[in-house]
Parts: C-alpha cells; structure tokens; sequence
C-alpha cells in the first residue's frame, strides 16, 4: 500500500487485467445517531458498466445514468458528513454526493483509456473531483453569511486497484489478514499536532481539538487538499468507509472484529451502526462497506 498527495509522479507499473470471477459485494448505512435532530450524513455506492448505476443512496435521485460503452466495471462509494449549521450540513453533503456521482460521469473517458502510464493523470484528475464539489459548495447562497462544507471520502474500485480521495475526518479502512488499517489521514487539528512530533496520541489537551478540522471541502476561503492513496487489493480484503461518527466511539478492533464476523456487507454496516448507537450515537453514522470476492465463471 502507498499513500502520498497529489503531487508526485512516480512511475508506476499497473496490471489492469481484471479476472472475471473478482467481484466487490458493498452495502452502506447511515443513521441519525441518537443526540443529532437530524442526518447531515449521505453516501452513495454506484457502479460503472455501461452506465453509472446507482445500488443504494440516501440521496434522492432521477435514477438515469448516462450511457459508457467498452469500459471494465468499476465501483464508486463515498461518504460525506455535512457541518455549517442546522440545515446547511445536510445541503453540503448532499451536495457532495450529487457532484460526486457527476463528475465521474463526466470523467469517463479516463476510465476508456486508464492504463499505467496515465495512472498518476487519473489519480490528479479524480482528485480534483473534491476541487469541484467544493466550487460547487462556494456557489451556494450563504446562510448567516457561513460557508457550508463537508468531509469527502471517495473510494474508486477497478479490481484488484482501488483510488481513495478524501478531506476531512471520515475514514477508509483495509482489513486484510486479520489486521484493520486505517488509509486514510484524519485532517483534525489534533491530528496535525500528533504528526508535528509535539503530542501524543492519547494527549488530553488534544480533546478539544479531535473534531477540528484544519482540510475540508468548503467550510472557509481555504482551497481544499485532496489526499490520495493507491491500494493493491487482494482476494479477501474488506473495505470500510465511515464518517466520524463510527470512528469517534468504535475502536478498531471492535471494527475489525465485527466487519470479519459479519456474513455479509449488509451485516457489517448494520452492525457497526448499532455499536455505535450503544455508544451513545453521539453524531450520525454512515458506514459502507465490502469485501472483494470470488464468483464462479458462468460458461
């Protein structure tokens, strides 16, 4: 696994040969939590054949797709948390899942002709997906003259490749042999100062900065920064998406433990949304979740 901004150009070597028996079984939730009025949380989990196909949202949508012809299936999941105040939260994570959905689809051409050298091209051009959205935010009349904004955490998967972009602190995780590992950074200010070699992780003068976050899409004049990470993934790996909501009260183990117990994606998202909820629910939660699989060839 590699994990590096979008700046660098290393050069790389990519099999895109997919074996037609891999395929990504995903299921998402998301949940009001019990403290919250309402659900500033979305996600969508979408696929791309010859359309992007939407399989489950909890954002409304026309249910059209537009058409894509000679591409190998692809897999779009994205969690956003909205923050800004009383309405505005929902609206930006809303938002950033409509914008999202779209600007993949207006991306496709990439997905025709993705080879390994245009694969560091591919990762710039899908992180500015996050650039887009928060243009889109930017756009969007003030409430009380406040910017709306949210966090972004976007998983694209092309077996056996998956690209993460993200801002803020929702989280993608990589369970793989019994081990869970969190690929993403989370873009707090408490987390800056652990980096910065001042603080412990477990500091308690950190607390009050564990949910500030200092990168974000929208929320402020300040141009997003988009994190980007490449994964190898392998026969067996389970991914899981989550906004801090899951990540706040449920430790990892208990995270690793749950989505590996779990007889199927739809089980781990549930379940890991009712953990949290006997934790208090103190915000929304929103989990996705998948594992990369086998499937018999049908002759």
């Amino acid at each position: 696994m590699t994990k590096h901004h979008t700046d660098p150009k290393a050069d790389t070597t990519l099999d895109l040969e997919v074996p037609l028996h891999q395929t990504l079984e995903v299921a998402g939730r998301s949940d009001v939590g019990q403290k919250r009025a309402e659900n500033q949380d979305h996600f969508l989990i979408a696929d791309l054949r010859r359309q992007l196909k939407i399989r489950d949202t909890n954002v409304a949508h026309d249910g059209c797709g537009n058409e894509l012809f000679g591409c190998q299936e692809g897999h779009l999941l994205v969690v956003a948390d909205g923050m800004g105040g009383h309405s505005n939260g929902e609206a930006a994570s809303r938002i950033a899942i409509e914008s999202s959905a779209r600007y993949v689809l207006d991306m496709m051409q990439w997905f025709l002709k993705l080879t390994s050298t245009a694969e560091d091209d591919f990762v710039d051009e899908l992180s500015q997906c996050l650039v887009s959205i928060q243009q889109k935010l930017w756009s969007q009349p003030r409430d009380g003259g406040r910017t709306m904004g949210t966090t972004v955490t976007m998983a694209y998967v092309i077996p056996p490749k998956m690209y993460v972009v993200h801002a803020g602190d929702s989280r993608c995780y990589l369970i793989r042999d019994g081990e869970v590992k969190q690929l993403t950074t989370d873009h707090t200010v408490a987390q800056q100062l652990v980096q910065d070699g001042g603080f412990d992780q477990d500091d308690p003068s950190l607390q009050q900065w564990r949910h500030v976050l200092w990168n974000c899409v929208g929320a402020g004049d300040k141009v997003v920064r988009p994190e980007a990470i490449r994964v190898d993934l392998q026969h067996g790996d389970q991914i899981v998406l989550c906004s801090d909501g899951l990540s706040g009260v449920v430790e990892e183990p208990t995270i690793l433990k749950t989505v590996t117990d779990a007889k199927n994606c739809q089980a781990a998202a549930d379940r890991l949304t009712q953990l949290a909820n006997k934790k208090g629910g103190p915000d929304n939660i929103t989990v996705v979740a998948a594992r990369l699989c086998s499937k018999a060839i049908q002759s």
